[in-house]
Protein backbone atom coordinates (compact mmCIF):
# COMPACT_ATOMS: atom_id res chain seq x y z
CA UNK A 1 0.00 0.00 0.00
CA UNK A 2 1.62 3.25 -1.12
CA UNK A 3 2.00 6.34 1.02
CA UNK A 4 -0.37 8.33 -1.21
CA UNK A 5 -3.15 5.80 -0.64
CA UNK A 6 -5.97 7.07 1.54
CA UNK A 7 -7.00 4.79 4.39
CA UNK A 8 -10.75 4.83 4.94
CA UNK A 9 -11.47 1.76 7.08
CA UNK A 10 -10.14 -0.28 9.99
CA UNK A 11 -9.28 -3.01 7.49
CA UNK A 12 -7.16 -0.52 5.54
CA UNK A 13 -5.28 0.41 8.73
CA UNK A 14 -4.54 -3.24 9.49
CA UNK A 15 -3.29 -3.87 6.00
CA UNK A 16 -1.20 -0.71 5.91
CA UNK A 17 0.85 -1.61 8.99
CA UNK A 18 1.00 -5.31 8.16
CA UNK A 19 2.75 -4.53 4.87
CA UNK A 20 4.61 -1.33 5.79
CA UNK A 21 8.37 -1.57 5.28
CA UNK A 22 9.26 1.51 7.33
CA UNK A 23 11.40 0.57 10.37
CA UNK A 24 9.87 1.53 13.74
CA UNK A 25 11.99 1.54 16.91
CA UNK A 26 10.63 1.75 20.46
CA UNK A 27 13.62 2.81 22.55
CA UNK A 28 12.97 2.30 26.25
CA UNK A 29 14.18 0.44 29.32
CA UNK A 30 11.64 -2.33 28.63
CA UNK A 31 9.02 -3.00 25.98
CA UNK A 32 6.22 -3.07 28.59
CA UNK A 33 4.34 0.01 27.48
CA UNK A 34 4.01 -1.06 23.84
CA UNK A 35 3.93 -4.83 24.29
CA UNK A 36 2.80 -6.83 21.25
CA UNK A 37 2.94 -3.91 18.79
CA UNK A 38 5.29 -6.09 16.73
CA UNK A 39 2.22 -8.22 15.98
CA UNK A 40 0.67 -5.28 14.14
CA UNK A 41 3.57 -3.30 12.67
CA UNK A 42 5.70 -5.26 10.20
CA UNK A 43 9.12 -3.74 10.99
CA UNK A 44 8.86 -3.07 14.72
CA UNK A 45 11.92 -3.37 17.00
CA UNK A 46 12.05 -2.84 20.76
CA UNK A 47 15.49 -1.52 21.71
CA UNK A 48 15.67 -2.20 25.46
CA UNK A 49 18.08 -2.15 28.36
CA UNK A 50 16.32 -4.70 30.57
CA UNK A 51 15.89 -8.29 29.40
CA UNK A 52 12.46 -9.28 30.70
CA UNK A 53 12.24 -12.38 28.49
CA UNK A 54 15.66 -14.05 28.76
CA UNK A 55 16.20 -13.45 25.03
CA UNK A 56 13.01 -15.29 24.01
CA UNK A 57 11.33 -12.27 22.34
CA UNK A 58 12.67 -11.81 18.81
CA UNK A 59 11.38 -8.22 18.60
CA UNK A 60 13.61 -7.14 21.51
CA UNK A 61 17.14 -5.95 20.79
CA UNK A 62 19.46 -5.84 23.81
CA UNK A 63 22.82 -4.16 23.20
CA UNK A 64 25.90 -5.21 25.12
CA UNK A 65 26.14 -3.69 28.61
CA UNK A 66 29.95 -3.59 28.65
CA UNK A 67 31.00 -0.15 29.84
CA UNK A 68 27.48 0.80 30.97
CA UNK A 69 27.52 4.21 32.69
CA UNK A 70 25.57 5.19 35.79
CA UNK A 71 22.22 6.55 34.68
CA UNK A 72 20.47 9.54 36.22
CA UNK A 73 17.19 9.40 34.28
CA UNK A 74 15.15 7.37 31.83
CA UNK A 75 16.32 9.79 29.16
CA UNK A 76 19.94 8.91 29.93
CA UNK A 77 19.10 5.21 29.52
CA UNK A 78 17.56 5.98 26.12
CA UNK A 79 20.57 8.10 25.19
CA UNK A 80 22.84 5.15 26.04
CA UNK A 81 20.71 2.79 23.96
CA UNK A 82 20.46 5.02 20.91
CA UNK A 83 24.18 5.83 21.02
CA UNK A 84 25.32 2.24 21.49
CA UNK A 85 27.48 0.96 18.64
CA UNK A 86 25.36 -2.22 18.34
CA UNK A 87 22.19 -0.15 17.98
CA UNK A 88 23.72 2.41 15.62
CA UNK A 89 25.05 -0.38 13.41
CA UNK A 90 21.70 -2.17 13.28
CA UNK A 91 19.73 0.99 12.51
CA UNK A 92 22.19 2.02 9.79
CA UNK A 93 21.89 -1.46 8.28
CA UNK A 94 18.08 -1.34 8.42
CA UNK A 95 17.89 2.09 6.82
CA UNK A 96 20.41 1.19 4.10
CA UNK A 97 18.37 -1.88 3.19
CA UNK A 98 15.12 0.06 3.36
CA UNK A 99 16.42 2.77 1.03
CA UNK A 100 16.98 0.18 -1.67
CA UNK A 101 13.25 -0.60 -1.55
CA UNK A 102 10.25 1.48 -2.58
CA UNK A 103 10.18 3.92 0.35
CA UNK A 104 6.72 4.64 1.72
CA UNK A 105 7.57 7.23 4.37
CA UNK A 106 10.24 9.94 4.50
CA UNK A 107 12.12 8.54 7.53
CA UNK A 108 12.46 5.56 9.83
CA UNK A 109 10.58 6.13 13.10
CA UNK A 110 11.76 6.44 16.70
CA UNK A 111 9.48 6.30 19.75
CA UNK A 112 10.28 6.89 23.41
CA UNK A 113 8.50 6.81 26.72
CA UNK A 114 10.61 9.81 27.80
CA UNK A 115 12.95 11.87 25.67
CA UNK A 116 14.71 15.24 25.67
CA UNK A 117 16.36 17.69 23.29
CA UNK A 118 19.54 15.62 23.18
CA UNK A 119 17.62 12.59 21.96
CA UNK A 120 15.79 14.71 19.41
CA UNK A 121 19.14 15.89 18.03
CA UNK A 122 20.54 12.34 18.02
CA UNK A 123 17.55 11.13 16.02
CA UNK A 124 18.01 13.90 13.47
CA UNK A 125 21.65 12.93 13.02
CA UNK A 126 20.61 9.30 12.44
CA UNK A 127 17.86 10.15 9.94
CA UNK A 128 15.19 9.04 12.43
CA UNK A 129 11.86 10.80 12.82
CA UNK A 130 10.76 11.20 16.44
CA UNK A 131 7.10 10.17 16.27
CA UNK A 132 6.11 12.29 19.25
CA UNK A 133 5.24 15.94 19.87
CA UNK A 134 8.25 18.21 20.46
CA UNK A 135 9.87 17.73 23.86
CA UNK A 136 9.31 21.35 24.89
CA UNK A 137 5.57 20.99 24.27
CA UNK A 138 5.36 17.67 26.13
CA UNK A 139 7.11 19.21 29.16
CA UNK A 140 4.77 22.17 29.14
CA UNK A 141 1.63 20.03 29.04
CA UNK A 142 3.06 17.53 31.55
CA UNK A 143 2.91 20.20 34.24
CA UNK A 144 -0.06 19.48 36.53
CA UNK A 145 -0.75 23.20 36.77
CA UNK A 146 -0.99 23.45 32.99
CA UNK A 147 -3.14 20.30 32.94
CA UNK A 148 -5.67 22.00 35.18
CA UNK A 149 -5.75 25.03 32.89
CA UNK A 150 -6.21 22.83 29.79
CA UNK A 151 -9.05 21.06 31.56
CA UNK A 152 -10.73 24.37 32.32
CA UNK A 153 -10.39 25.39 28.66
CA UNK A 154 -11.95 22.09 27.56
CA UNK A 155 -14.80 22.38 30.05
CA UNK A 156 -13.43 19.48 32.10
CA UNK A 157 -13.46 20.41 35.76
CA UNK A 158 -10.91 19.33 38.36
CA UNK A 159 -11.66 18.57 41.99
CA UNK A 160 -12.20 21.96 43.73
CA UNK A 161 -8.70 23.38 43.94
CA UNK A 162 -6.37 26.33 44.13
CA UNK A 163 -3.13 26.87 42.22
CA UNK A 164 -0.94 28.81 44.61
CA UNK A 165 2.50 29.26 46.15
CA UNK A 166 2.71 27.78 49.67
CA UNK A 167 5.27 29.18 52.13
CA UNK A 168 4.09 27.62 55.40
CA UNK A 169 1.37 25.52 56.98
CA UNK A 170 -0.40 28.73 57.94
CA UNK A 171 -0.39 29.94 54.34
CA UNK A 172 -1.74 26.55 53.20
CA UNK A 173 -4.60 26.79 55.66
CA UNK A 174 -5.35 30.37 54.58
CA UNK A 175 -5.56 29.26 50.94
CA UNK A 176 -7.81 26.34 51.88
CA UNK A 177 -10.17 28.67 53.72
CA UNK A 178 -10.18 31.21 50.89
CA UNK A 179 -11.19 28.57 48.35
CA UNK A 180 -13.37 26.57 50.77
CA UNK A 181 -11.36 23.37 50.35
CA UNK A 182 -11.97 21.98 53.83
CA UNK A 183 -9.67 20.58 56.50
CA UNK A 184 -8.32 17.57 54.61
CA UNK A 185 -6.24 18.51 51.58
CA UNK A 186 -4.35 16.87 48.73
CA UNK A 187 -1.31 18.82 47.53
CA UNK A 188 0.46 18.03 44.26
CA UNK A 189 3.63 19.48 42.80
CA UNK A 190 3.81 20.35 39.11
CA UNK A 191 5.68 17.14 38.23
CA UNK A 192 5.77 13.65 39.69
CA UNK A 193 4.10 10.28 39.36
CA UNK A 194 2.78 7.20 41.12
CA UNK A 195 2.01 9.21 44.24
CA UNK A 196 5.59 10.30 44.86
CA UNK A 197 4.71 14.00 44.84
CA UNK A 198 1.11 13.76 46.01
CA UNK A 199 0.73 14.68 49.68
CA UNK A 200 -2.31 14.10 51.90
CA UNK A 201 -2.39 16.77 54.57
CA UNK A 202 -4.89 17.18 57.40
CA UNK A 203 -2.58 18.42 60.17
CA UNK A 204 0.56 20.47 60.75
CA UNK A 205 2.46 17.28 61.60
CA UNK A 206 1.65 15.81 58.19
CA UNK A 207 2.61 19.08 56.53
CA UNK A 208 5.94 19.31 58.35
CA UNK A 209 7.03 15.92 56.94
CA UNK A 210 6.91 17.28 53.38
CA UNK A 211 7.17 21.03 53.97
CA UNK A 212 10.50 21.39 52.17
CA UNK A 213 9.13 19.70 49.06
CA UNK A 214 5.97 21.80 48.96
CA UNK A 215 7.65 25.10 49.75
CA UNK A 216 10.35 24.58 47.12
CA UNK A 217 7.69 24.67 44.38
CA UNK A 218 6.78 27.92 42.65
CA UNK A 219 3.17 26.79 42.59
CA UNK A 220 1.30 23.70 43.76
CA UNK A 221 -2.16 22.32 43.20
CA UNK A 222 -4.14 22.28 46.43
CA UNK A 223 -7.28 20.16 46.26
CA UNK A 224 -10.18 19.33 48.46
CA UNK A 225 -9.80 15.74 49.63
CA UNK A 226 -12.75 13.71 48.40
CA UNK A 227 -13.78 10.09 48.78
CA UNK A 228 -13.16 8.89 45.26
CA UNK A 229 -12.45 6.07 42.85
CA UNK A 230 -9.81 6.48 40.18
CA UNK A 231 -10.25 5.77 36.50
CA UNK A 232 -7.87 5.82 33.54
CA UNK A 233 -8.42 6.16 29.82
CA UNK A 234 -6.19 6.67 26.79
CA UNK A 235 -6.85 8.57 23.60
CA UNK A 236 -5.18 9.80 20.45
CA UNK A 237 -5.58 13.32 19.04
CA UNK A 238 -5.39 13.29 15.24
CA UNK A 239 -6.27 15.42 12.23
CA UNK A 240 -9.50 13.34 11.95
CA UNK A 241 -10.48 13.92 15.56
CA UNK A 242 -9.79 12.21 18.88
CA UNK A 243 -9.94 8.42 19.11
CA UNK A 244 -10.68 7.12 22.62
CA UNK A 245 -10.02 3.72 24.18
CA UNK A 246 -11.93 1.85 26.90
CA UNK A 247 -12.26 3.19 30.45
CA UNK A 248 -10.40 1.34 33.22
CA UNK A 249 -10.37 1.30 36.98
CA UNK A 250 -7.19 2.19 38.87
CA UNK A 251 -5.49 0.45 41.77
CA UNK A 252 -4.05 3.20 43.95
CA UNK A 253 -2.08 3.19 47.17
CA UNK A 254 -2.45 -0.52 47.99
CA UNK A 255 0.29 -1.16 50.54
CA UNK A 256 0.76 -4.74 49.31
CA UNK A 257 1.88 -3.35 45.94
CA UNK A 258 3.35 0.12 46.45
CA UNK A 259 5.03 2.07 49.25
CA UNK A 260 3.36 5.30 48.10
CA UNK A 261 0.07 6.37 49.67
CA UNK A 262 -1.34 7.81 46.43
CA UNK A 263 0.70 5.55 44.18
CA UNK A 264 -0.73 3.93 41.05
CA UNK A 265 -0.24 0.16 41.09
CA UNK A 266 -2.59 -1.38 38.55
CA UNK A 267 -5.81 -1.33 36.55
CA UNK A 268 -8.88 -3.36 35.67
CA UNK A 269 -11.07 -3.51 32.58
CA UNK A 270 -14.56 -4.97 32.89
CA UNK A 271 -18.06 -3.88 31.96
CA UNK A 272 -19.78 -3.38 35.31
CA UNK A 273 -16.91 -1.33 36.75
CA UNK A 274 -18.73 1.85 35.69
CA UNK A 275 -22.21 2.99 34.80
CA UNK A 276 -23.03 3.81 31.19
CA UNK A 277 -23.35 7.45 32.23
CA UNK A 278 -19.81 7.57 33.63
CA UNK A 279 -18.41 5.92 30.50
CA UNK A 280 -20.15 8.41 28.21
CA UNK A 281 -19.00 11.35 30.34
CA UNK A 282 -15.41 10.14 30.44
CA UNK A 283 -15.30 9.62 26.70
CA UNK A 284 -16.78 13.02 25.88
CA UNK A 285 -14.49 14.79 28.34
CA UNK A 286 -11.50 12.99 26.84
CA UNK A 287 -12.51 13.96 23.30
CA UNK A 288 -12.79 17.59 24.46
CA UNK A 289 -9.33 17.43 26.00
CA UNK A 290 -7.90 15.86 22.84
CA UNK A 291 -9.36 18.61 20.68
CA UNK A 292 -7.86 21.32 22.89
CA UNK A 293 -4.50 19.54 22.89
CA UNK A 294 -4.52 19.33 19.09
CA UNK A 295 -5.31 23.04 18.86
CA UNK A 296 -2.25 23.65 21.05
CA UNK A 297 -0.07 21.69 18.64
CA UNK A 298 -0.03 18.40 20.53
CA UNK A 299 -0.59 15.42 18.21
CA UNK A 300 -1.03 11.80 19.16
CA UNK A 301 -1.30 9.60 22.22
CA UNK A 302 -2.24 10.75 25.72
CA UNK A 303 -3.80 9.39 28.91
CA UNK A 304 -6.27 10.90 31.37
CA UNK A 305 -7.00 9.98 34.98
CA UNK A 306 -10.47 10.86 36.21
CA UNK A 307 -11.77 10.80 39.77
CA UNK A 308 -15.32 9.74 40.58
CA UNK A 309 -16.64 11.44 43.72
CA UNK A 310 -18.27 8.52 45.53
CA UNK A 311 -20.49 10.87 47.52
CA UNK A 312 -21.84 13.03 44.67
CA UNK A 313 -21.18 10.94 41.55
CA UNK A 314 -19.33 13.86 39.92
CA UNK A 315 -16.48 13.06 37.52
CA UNK A 316 -13.37 15.20 37.85
CA UNK A 317 -10.11 15.54 35.91
CA UNK A 318 -7.26 14.01 37.88
CA UNK A 319 -4.19 14.04 35.64
CA UNK A 320 -3.39 14.35 31.96
CA UNK A 321 -0.28 12.49 30.80
CA UNK A 322 0.96 13.55 27.34
CA UNK A 323 2.63 10.28 26.39
CA UNK A 324 2.52 6.53 26.16
CA UNK A 325 1.71 5.43 29.72
CA UNK A 326 1.39 2.60 32.22
CA UNK A 327 -2.00 1.54 30.86
CA UNK A 328 -0.90 1.51 27.20
CA UNK A 329 -0.28 -2.24 27.29
CA UNK A 330 -3.72 -2.84 28.81
CA UNK A 331 -5.39 -0.63 26.21
CA UNK A 332 -3.65 -1.96 23.13
CA UNK A 333 -3.82 -5.63 24.14
CA UNK A 334 -7.49 -5.48 25.09
CA UNK A 335 -9.95 -7.71 23.24
CA UNK A 336 -11.57 -4.60 21.82
CA UNK A 337 -8.31 -3.43 20.21
CA UNK A 338 -7.55 -6.90 18.88
CA UNK A 339 -10.98 -7.05 17.25
CA UNK A 340 -10.55 -3.56 15.76
CA UNK A 341 -7.01 -2.12 15.86
CA UNK A 342 -4.80 -0.98 18.73
CA UNK A 343 -5.42 2.64 19.62
CA UNK A 344 -1.72 3.35 19.21
CA UNK A 345 -1.88 2.71 15.46
CA UNK A 346 -3.76 6.01 15.10
CA UNK A 347 -0.77 7.69 16.71
CA UNK A 348 1.55 6.13 14.15
CA UNK A 349 -0.79 7.21 11.35
CA UNK A 350 -0.71 10.79 12.61
CA UNK A 351 3.09 10.77 12.31
CA UNK A 352 3.15 9.15 8.86
CA UNK A 353 2.61 10.81 5.50
CA UNK A 354 -0.26 8.50 4.61
CA UNK A 355 -3.65 10.08 4.11
CA UNK A 356 -6.50 8.72 6.20
CA UNK A 357 -10.17 9.51 6.32
CA UNK A 358 -11.38 7.78 9.47
CA UNK A 359 -14.20 9.11 11.58
CA UNK A 360 -13.44 8.48 15.27
CA UNK A 361 -17.14 8.32 16.15
CA UNK A 362 -17.53 4.70 15.03
CA UNK A 363 -14.38 3.55 16.85
CA UNK A 364 -15.34 5.47 19.99
CA UNK A 365 -18.86 4.08 20.01
CA UNK A 366 -17.46 0.54 19.79
CA UNK A 367 -15.12 1.36 22.67
CA UNK A 368 -18.15 2.38 24.73
CA UNK A 369 -20.23 -0.69 23.95
CA UNK A 370 -17.58 -3.39 23.53
CA UNK A 371 -14.41 -2.01 25.10
CA UNK A 372 -14.90 -3.81 28.39
CA UNK A 373 -16.77 -6.89 27.17
CA UNK A 374 -14.17 -9.17 28.77
CA UNK A 375 -12.40 -8.95 32.11
CA UNK A 376 -8.70 -8.19 32.41
CA UNK A 377 -6.35 -6.52 34.86
CA UNK A 378 -2.77 -5.70 35.72
CA UNK A 379 -0.96 -5.39 39.04
CA UNK A 380 2.36 -3.55 39.34
CA UNK A 381 4.43 -5.05 42.14
CA UNK A 382 6.94 -2.64 43.62
CA UNK A 383 9.56 -3.34 46.28
CA UNK A 384 7.95 -1.87 49.38
CA UNK A 385 10.66 -2.30 52.05
CA UNK A 386 12.76 0.77 52.92
CA UNK A 387 16.08 -1.09 53.08
CA UNK A 388 18.31 -1.80 50.11
CA UNK A 389 18.89 -5.48 49.23
CA UNK A 390 20.18 -7.70 46.42
CA UNK A 391 17.75 -9.97 44.55
CA UNK A 392 18.86 -13.61 44.66
CA UNK A 393 15.84 -15.22 42.97
CA UNK A 394 13.21 -13.90 40.56
CA UNK A 395 10.51 -15.54 38.42
CA UNK A 396 10.84 -16.05 34.68
CA UNK A 397 8.46 -14.13 32.45
CA UNK A 398 5.70 -16.33 31.09
CA UNK A 399 2.29 -17.90 31.58
CA UNK A 400 1.53 -19.24 35.06
CA UNK A 401 -1.24 -20.98 36.98
CA UNK A 402 -1.91 -20.60 40.68
CA UNK A 403 -1.99 -24.15 42.05
CA UNK A 404 -2.22 -24.81 45.80
CA UNK A 405 -1.32 -21.16 46.46
CA UNK A 406 1.89 -21.53 44.43
CA UNK A 407 2.69 -20.21 40.98
CA UNK A 408 3.46 -22.89 38.40
CA UNK A 409 5.08 -21.90 35.12
CA UNK A 410 3.24 -23.54 32.21
CA UNK A 411 4.82 -21.64 29.30
CA UNK A 412 7.81 -19.33 28.85
CA UNK A 413 6.03 -17.62 25.96
CA UNK A 414 6.65 -13.87 25.77
CA UNK A 415 3.13 -13.01 24.56
CA UNK A 416 0.81 -11.89 27.36
CA UNK A 417 -2.19 -12.98 25.29
CA UNK A 418 -1.08 -16.60 25.52
CA UNK A 419 -2.50 -16.57 29.06
CA UNK A 420 -6.04 -17.15 27.85
CA UNK A 421 -7.65 -19.09 30.67
CA UNK A 422 -9.35 -17.37 33.59
CA UNK A 423 -7.03 -19.31 35.89
CA UNK A 424 -3.93 -18.29 33.92
CA UNK A 425 -1.84 -15.16 34.43
CA UNK A 426 1.04 -13.63 32.55
CA UNK A 427 3.97 -12.42 34.63
CA UNK A 428 6.43 -9.95 33.17
CA UNK A 429 9.53 -9.89 35.31
CA UNK A 430 11.30 -6.54 35.49
CA UNK A 431 13.96 -6.90 38.20
CA UNK A 432 16.25 -9.91 37.80
CA UNK A 433 18.73 -11.68 40.06
CA UNK A 434 21.80 -9.69 41.16
CA UNK A 435 19.82 -6.43 40.88
CA UNK A 436 19.53 -3.89 43.69
CA UNK A 437 16.02 -3.89 45.17
CA UNK A 438 15.20 -0.44 46.49
CA UNK A 439 12.06 1.22 47.82
CA UNK A 440 9.69 1.78 44.91
CA UNK A 441 11.56 -0.43 42.44
CA UNK A 442 9.29 -2.23 39.97
CA UNK A 443 9.73 -5.96 40.46
CA UNK A 444 7.11 -7.45 38.13
CA UNK A 445 3.83 -6.87 36.33
CA UNK A 446 1.01 -9.42 36.47
CA UNK A 447 -1.74 -9.56 33.83
CA UNK A 448 -4.96 -11.37 34.79
CA UNK A 449 -8.40 -12.32 33.48
CA UNK A 450 -10.23 -11.70 36.76
CA UNK A 451 -11.16 -8.75 38.92
CA UNK A 452 -8.49 -7.52 41.29
CA UNK A 453 -10.41 -5.23 43.65
CA UNK A 454 -13.42 -5.63 45.87
CA UNK A 455 -16.15 -3.03 46.15
CA UNK A 456 -14.21 -1.63 49.12
CA UNK A 457 -11.15 -1.07 46.88
CA UNK A 458 -9.14 -3.81 48.57
CA UNK A 459 -7.54 -6.73 46.73
CA UNK A 460 -9.83 -9.70 46.23
CA UNK A 461 -8.87 -12.97 47.92
CA UNK A 462 -7.78 -14.42 44.56
CA UNK A 463 -5.63 -11.37 43.79
CA UNK A 464 -4.10 -11.53 47.29
CA UNK A 465 -3.22 -15.22 46.89
CA UNK A 466 -1.66 -14.48 43.50
CA UNK A 467 0.33 -11.58 44.89
CA UNK A 468 1.60 -13.57 47.87
CA UNK A 469 2.66 -16.39 45.56
CA UNK A 470 4.49 -13.92 43.32
CA UNK A 471 6.31 -12.38 46.27
CA UNK A 472 7.46 -15.86 47.28
CA UNK A 473 9.18 -16.10 43.90
CA UNK A 474 11.50 -13.22 44.85
CA UNK A 475 14.32 -13.76 47.35
CA UNK A 476 16.81 -11.22 48.67
CA UNK A 477 20.00 -10.91 50.67
CA UNK A 478 21.67 -8.13 52.61
CA UNK A 479 24.44 -6.07 51.03
CA UNK A 480 28.05 -7.00 51.66
CA UNK A 481 30.41 -4.38 53.05
CA UNK A 482 31.92 -3.96 49.59
CA UNK A 483 28.47 -3.37 48.08
CA UNK A 484 27.66 -0.82 50.78
CA UNK A 485 30.83 1.06 49.84
CA UNK A 486 29.72 0.97 46.20
CA UNK A 487 26.34 2.41 47.18
CA UNK A 488 28.00 5.22 49.11
CA UNK A 489 30.25 5.95 46.14
CA UNK A 490 27.26 6.60 43.92
CA UNK A 491 25.20 8.31 46.59
CA UNK A 492 25.25 11.60 44.72
CA UNK A 493 24.73 9.94 41.36
CA UNK A 494 21.80 7.72 40.56
CA UNK A 495 20.36 4.44 39.49
CA UNK A 496 22.38 1.26 39.87
CA UNK A 497 19.67 -0.42 37.84
CA UNK A 498 19.56 1.84 34.84
CA UNK A 499 16.05 3.07 35.59
CA UNK A 500 13.27 0.65 34.84
CA UNK A 501 10.30 2.04 32.96
CA UNK A 502 9.10 3.87 36.05
CA UNK A 503 12.08 4.95 38.07
CA UNK A 504 13.92 7.90 36.62
CA UNK A 505 16.38 9.75 38.80
CA UNK A 506 17.24 7.79 41.89
CA UNK A 507 19.39 8.92 44.79
CA UNK A 508 20.68 6.47 47.37
CA UNK A 509 20.16 7.90 50.84
CA UNK A 510 22.19 7.31 53.96
CA UNK A 511 19.70 4.72 55.17
CA UNK A 512 20.31 2.72 51.95
CA UNK A 513 16.86 3.56 50.65
CA UNK A 514 16.33 5.09 47.25
CA UNK A 515 14.47 8.27 46.51
CA UNK A 516 12.92 9.11 43.16
CA UNK A 517 13.66 12.75 42.34
CA UNK A 518 12.58 12.64 38.74
CA UNK A 519 9.95 14.28 36.67
CA UNK A 520 6.86 12.21 36.07
CA UNK A 521 7.62 8.73 34.81
CA UNK A 522 4.12 7.27 34.71
CA UNK A 523 5.17 3.83 35.52
CA UNK A 524 6.67 2.95 32.21
CA UNK A 525 4.41 2.57 34.08
CA UNK A 526 5.04 4.83 33.65
CA UNK A 527 4.35 5.83 32.98
CA UNK A 528 1.08 4.54 34.63
CA UNK A 529 1.16 7.56 34.95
Amino acid sequence: MKANTQLSSIHDVKQYFATLDTPHYFISSTNFNLMNLEQWVKHWTNINFIDCYDKSNASVMLPSKVGTPVFDSIESVNDFLLGHKDVVSQIEKDIAHWKTEDRQDPQAKALFLFFDKTLEETCRSMDLQVCLPPNHLVKKIDNKITTTEIGNEAGVASVPNALEKVTSYESLRAIAEQYQLGECLVVQSAYGDSGKTTYFISSKAEYDKVADKIESEEQVKIMKQIRCAGTAIEACATRSGTFVGPLMTELVGLSELTPYQGGWCGNELYQDAFSDNIRVQAQQMTENLGNVLYDRGYKGYFEVDYLIDLDTGDLYLGELNPRITGISAMTNMSEFCYETVPLFLFHLLEYSDVEFNLNPNEYNQLALTQGAATTSGQMILKYTDPGLKIITAAPESGVYKLLDDELTLISKHHDRRQALGEDEVFIMRIMDTAEYAYKGADLAIVFTHFKLQSAERALTSTASKLLNALKERFNYRELTEEEKILVERYNSSSSLKGASYVESEITINEDDSFEDNSLESDSAFEDAS
